[in-house]
């Protein structure tokens, strides 16, 4: 007995085209930066011009690589995850009426230091870190670890 094979495979073309990935970077917003003086960019005593530069280096070069790999760093030079509850942020209420708020990845805030300037509180949703707070004191959240 014969059995007749009807199976003829997949066809591809014969020149595929091949579509490069994007490696996904960080996108960095300070739209909702909190209202609370003591922890956004105006001028003062805490956020000074050194807080402003380094800042501004750090976004630089968390920018520079894709996000697997800035998670993949060790907190020092990467990001840390601290849980909401842990933290004293006071949210911008135009991040949550936005809805950007509920759209984040998740409940926790994720953090990047300023070395000995300070800490910077954000929310990320996919791609975009939406800096919520700059901890340029040090009284955001415990420090002890």
């Amino acid at each position: 007995m014969k059995i007749k094979n009807q199976f003829s495979g997949p066809e591809f073309p014969e020149n595929p085209k091949i579509e490069r990935h994007h490696a996904d970077r960080f996108a960095f917003n300070l739209s909702f930066l909190t209202r609370d003086k003591k922890y956004n960019l105006e001028q003062t005593k805490t956020i000074n011009k050194q807080v402003r530069l380094k800042l501004l280096e750090r976004m630089y070069q968390l920018s520079q690589q894709d996000i697997v790999g800035v998670m993949n760093l060790r907190k020092e030079q990467g990001l840390e995850q601290i849980p909401e509850t842990q933290t004293s942020v006071s949210i911008n209420p135009e991040f949550k009426a936005s809805k950007r708020y509920d759209e984040c990845n998740s409940d926790d805030f994720w953090v990047f230091r300023l070395g000995k300037h300070g800490r910077v509180l954000g929310k990320i949703n996919n791609n975009i870190f939406y800096i919520l707070s700059i901890d340029a004191i040090f009284d955001q959240y415990d420090h002890g670890s």
